[in-house]
């Protein structure tokens, strides 16, 4: 039930019928809203803000993430390659970090209060409170070990910063 609801949030334009002929329980999944809704589902405290979602396609590589924040201190972070949840993360979800951590220090130095500039923000510090969903697929995946718990494809750590760089950067200036 769990790997049918995954599959449908990263896949909105399927339907998966998961039926029980003995109790004749029928359920059906389907999520028009994807990721971002996904992660707007995963969020059980207060919400600080909508959720925002990003995605591009570089070099044959499909780039999808949502995140949003909450009032808590802790981060949730969820990683698919392929459909494939990788429970510990990859060049993927570093990519994804690094470039969260990147485009909220840059627009912080260029739009901070003088006073402001000087305070030191750790990739720690941005993702308090963070829930995200960092989906990609690639081509020809190559994962760490066989249980493809972490991605190990070099090219998708700069490919995923360099998406999420650039929307999010962009984002930020339009909603400052």
């Amino acid at each position: 039930k769990k790997r049918f609801k995954e599959v449908a949030y990263l896949n909105p334009m399927i339907s998966i019928t998961l039926e029980d002929e003995l109790s004749k329980i029928k359920e059906v999944y389907h999520f028009e809203g994807g990721i971002k809704q996904f992660v707007a589902d995963l969020n059980k405290e207060t919400a600080l803000c909508e959720v925002m979602h990003f995605s591009d396609k570089v070099d044959g590589v499909e780039v999808d993430i949502a995140m949003m924040y909450n009032d808590t201190y802790i981060e949730k972070t969820l990683s698919f390659v392929n459909n494939i949840r990788t429970i510990d993360g990859g060049t993927h979800e570093a990519g994804f970090k690094a470039g969260l951590t990147r485009s909220i220090v840059k627009y912080l130095n260029e739009n901070a209060a003088a006073r402001e500039k000087d305070t030191k923000i750790t990739g720690d510090d941005v993702r308090e409170g963070l829930i995200a969903v960092v989906s990609v697929k690639v081509p020809e995946p190559q994962f760490e070990g066989q249980t493809k718990a972490k991605l190990g494809t070099v090219e998708a750590r700069s490919m995923v910063e360099t998406v999420f760089n650039d929307s999010f950067g962009a984002f930020l200036e339009e909603n400052p």
